[in-house]
């Protein structure tokens, strides 16, 4: 198990998808930095914290931009073997199919745990910037390191909500459909952002339990729970299901 991992990161070495993931990634500490001094020029008497510009990336990192290159990873991890054309090399191999996923799976885990802590390293030194010419209040390793552990909790989740997407990428063959159906769910997850309905809708629920929004929004725990836990495993088993039948062509 552990070749063929180091196999699949070596793919990765060769590759610009790591590079250009985390330059997506840091797209939100900038968005942060950028809104925290439009904030301070034109409040200057508003107080920002550390905890505040977190707080507010969390629906970037959740809901908006991560969640488009999460997706966009998956698709390039499950489809690249039919459009490099390597199915027919991989296929033969005596590894079990369902070992073979697992490992992809895995690689996409710690794939977005990597971008999740680049994410929230980049937000810590753009704020560091800003705590040294204007003062951020609260700005300390222990603040952060506190949002760490939320941000991780958070990359669990979005693991398991896009499994689905490893499916369609490999229905499809293609990043195309992902990408087009990712979009579709963001701006939904955008919509229900800020409504109580956004608990039922495993996407934006995920969000919700980081964010600690879930009590106040009337829905019990365990739905949200229920549903996000059913995309996620419905998500793996048509994965699975799929690669399993897949014949040599």
């Amino acid at each position: 198990m552990l070749n063929l991992v180091h196999c699949e990161l070596l793919k990765l070495k060769r590759s610009k998808m790591v590079l250009i993931s985390i330059l997506g990634v840091l797209s939100t500490p900038c968005l942060m930095f950028a809104e925290a001094l439009q904030n301070h020029f034109r409040h200057p008497e508003r107080i920002i914290t550390l905890s505040d510009i977190y707080s507010n990336s969390l629906m970037y990192v959740m809901l908006l931009t991560n969640m488009v290159i999460y997706v966009a990873i998956i698709a390039y991890l499950f489809s690249r073997e039919y459009s490099e054309h390597t199915l027919k090399t991989i296929l033969p191999i005596p590894i079990s199919r369902t070992r073979l996923l697992i490992v992809k799976f895995f690689t996409l885990f710690l794939w977005i745990i990597m971008l999740t802590g680049v994410t929230w390293i980049g937000i810590f030194i753009l704020s560091g910037i800003y705590h040294i010419a204007f003062h951020l209040e609260g700005y300390c390793l222990f603040t952060a390191s506190v949002w760490l552990l939320k941000f991780l909790f958070g990359g669990v989740l979005m693991f398991a909500t896009v499994s689905p997407f490893a499916y369609i990428a490999q229905k499809t063959k293609g990043f195309v459909v992902p990408i087009i159906i990712a979009s579709v769910i963001v701006m939904g997850s955008a919509a229900l952002s800020n409504q109580d309905m956004g608990a039922l809708y495993p996407w934006t629920a995920t969000f919700f339990i980081v964010n600690e929004r879930i009590q106040n929004t009337g829905y019990p725990m365990f739905l949200s729970v229920g549903l996000i836990t059913f995309v996620s495993v419905m998500g793996f088993l048509l994965t699975f299901f799929h690669f399993k039948k897949e014949d040599l062509k």
